[in-house]
């Protein structure tokens, strides 16, 4: 159903949440966007200390997540760790 020029639209925009988290990496954090893909963990984008938390604040603020869910996820895969910060908002 479409919405009327310039009225707002009861639903959220949908942006897929591995999308999401990519945008974090690439755009807030400047990871090569060659780098990163649905099967790369944090762990192998061998983030040192300061980006981790940078990204688990962020990623954290992007979900509506709370910091310590964010931090439990370093090791999967970012597509997982996007569906399961997607199921937490309620994405």
């Amino acid at each position: 159903m479409a919405v009327p020029s310039g009225q707002p639209s009861s639903m959220p925009c949908m942006i897929d949440p591995f999308d999401r988290l990519v945008a974090i990496l690439t755009q807030r954090l400047e990871i090569p966007e060659d780098m990163v893909g649905p099967d790369v963990t944090l762990q192998d984008l061998d983030l040192d200390s300061l980006a981790l938390e940078e990204f688990v604040v962020l990623a954290g603020e992007e979900f509506d997540a709370d910091g310590d869910a964010v931090a439990d996820l370093v090791g999967l895969p970012l597509a997982e760790a996007a569906d399961r910060l997607a199921a937490g908002a309620g994405v």
